[in-house]
C-alpha cells in the first residue's frame, strides 16, 4: 500500500502496519479454518487487531471529534480490498470503533467478495447498528437474501440479529422466511445464532419467529422455536 499525502491512504496505511506487527505464523492455521484459501492469512488475533485499528484511529481523529466519515469510509475502502485476510476485517472494525455506519453503495461494493466466516460475521455487525441506528434500511439489505452465495445469504441474517433483538417485527422482514430456511451450512448456523440471541435479550420474539416459520420445517429451527415458546412469560 502506497504512503501518499492522502489522509485516507495515510491511515489505512498505519493500519496496516500496526495490525502486521501482530501477525503470528503459529496461528495462521486456526484463522484459515474459518475461512476459503484466498487472500493471504497472517494470523492476528482478534483483540490485537482491533487494537491496530484502534491506536491508527486515535492518531487520525483529534480527541473529542468525531471522525469524517468520508475520511473512514475512503480508509475502509482500501483496507477491504487490501492484500491479506486481516485487512478486510479491520474494514469492518474501522468503521465500527469509529461509529461512522456504511452506505448502501459501499455494502453493494464489498458485499461480492465475501467468502469466509470471519469477515462476514465481522459485517454484518456493522450492518446491523446501521439499521438499528436508522442509516440503512432493511430493503438496502434485501439483494443478499437472493444471493447465489451462502455468505451473502448468511450476511443477510446475521445483519438482521440486533435490529431485531431490539424491536423489529420478523414477520414484516423480506424473505426471511426462507433465508432461516436455508440449508446451506453458514446460513443454517446463522438462523439458530440469530434466533437464540433474539430470543435471550427479547424472550417475547419467538411468537413472532414462529410466526416467520408456521410449519413443521425446517425441523431443528421449529424444535428449538417451539421450546422456547413454552417458557415465555406471561405478557411477554
Amino acid at each position: 500500500m502506497a504512503d501518499t499525502t492522502d489522509p485516507a491512504a495515510q491511515l489505512a496505511t498505519a493500519i496496516v502496519v500496526g495490525v502486521r506487527e501482530h501477525a503470528d505464523p503459529e496461528y495462521v492455521a486456526g484463522t484459515v479454518e474459518a475461512r476459503r484459501p484466498g487472500k493471504a492469512v497472517l494470523g492476528v488475533r482478534i483483540p490485537l487487531l482491533r487494537g491496530a485499528v484502534r491506536s491508527a484511529l486515535r492518531q487520525a481523529v483529534p480527541p473529542r471529534t468525531a471522525a469524517d466519515p468520508e475520511l473512514i469510509r475512503a480508509a475502509a475502502e482500501i483496507l477491504w480490498h487490501g492484500e491479506a485476510h486481516e485487512d478486510e476485517l479491520a474494514a469492518c472494525m474501522l468503521l465500527r470503533l469509529s461509529d461512522v455506519p456504511p452506505t448502501a453503495e459501499l455494502l453493494a461494493s464489498w458485499a461480492p467478495l465475501l467468502d469466509n466466516w470471519l469477515s462476514v460475521d465481522e459485517l454484518g455487525a456493522v450492518l446491523g447498528l446501521a439499521v438499528q441506528a436508522g442509516y440503512l434500511d432493511v430493503a438496502d439489505l434485501l439483494f443478499l437474501a437472493a444471493d447465489g452465495s451462502p455468505w451473502q445469504r448468511r450476511l443477510y441474517l446475521v445483519a438482521l440479529i440486533t435490529p431485531i433483538r431490539f424491536g423489529l417485527d420478523p414477520v414484516l422482514v423480506p424473505d426471511l422466511a426462507a433465508v432461516l430456511s436455508d440449508p446451506a451450512p453458514p446460513v443454517r448456523k446463522a438462523a439458530i445464532w440469530l434466533i437464540t440471541n433474539v430470543i435471550r435479550v427479547r424472550p417475547g420474539a419467538v411468537v413472532q419467529l414462529r410466526a416467520v416459520l408456521p410449519g413443521p420445517d425446517p425441523k431443528p429451527l421449529i424444535r428449538l422455536l417451539d421450546k422456547a415458546m413454552t417458557v415465555v412469560p406471561a405478557g411477554a
